[in-house]
């Protein structure tokens, strides 16, 4: 009789480590692929990383509103794993962030109506698609780059060798 009590323990024992590697979010975003049929670039793939949801886009375009701001006047934006750095040859993009985490965002203020607690939901499901579109991409970069937008926010192009460029997309710093 003890045998299953003693396999169920020792399952939830082997299981723990991989649970606890997972960041529940709420689907905020929604990251879209698509591949290039153009005659310059067959085969070049595109994702795109937006909110799903009405709740959503008032959380994104509050944050994004503010990380413009602060790139604009020279400071950084914590994006999780990585973050932006306005530069004199234009943004670059820098590992930060290790272990994922709520204080591994930049914060920005927001609006009455919004809550403070939510927007931690918001910004790790905006970590997860992000961190999938650049894994993604990575893999597709050959032969031609392959591009990530972050709706009205950023560009990036991820080369063939791994390197990766970043532009701002709808607005100049």
């Amino acid at each position: 009789m003890r045998y299953p009590v003693f396999l169920a323990a020792a399952l939830l024992v082997w299981s723990a480590p991989v649970l606890a590697d997972q960041v529940t979010t709420h689907d905020f975003f929604r990251l879209t692929q698509t591949v290039s049929r153009s005659a310059s670039t067959p085969g070049a793939w595109r994702y795109s990383v937006a909110p799903r949801t009405k709740e959503a886009r008032a959380y994104w375009e509050a944050a994004v509103e503010s990380w413009k701001r602060a790139l604009i006047i020279g400071l950084r934006v914590k994006l999780g794993a990585f973050e932006v750095v306005r530069t004199e040859k234009g943004l670059r993009f820098l590992p930060f962030c290790s272990e994922v985490h709520p204080g591994c965002f930049t914060r920005p203020d927001l609006p009455p109506g919004l809550q403070p607690w939510k927007l931690d939901l918001v910004l790790l499901d905006l970590h997860n698609a992000l961190d999938l579109a650049l894994s993604d991409a990575r893999k597709h970069a050959k032969p031609y780059p392959a591009t990530i937008t972050l709706t009205k926010f950023l560009r990036f192009t991820v080369h063939p060798d791994g390197r990766i460029e970043l532009a701002p997309n709808g607005w100049k710093p």
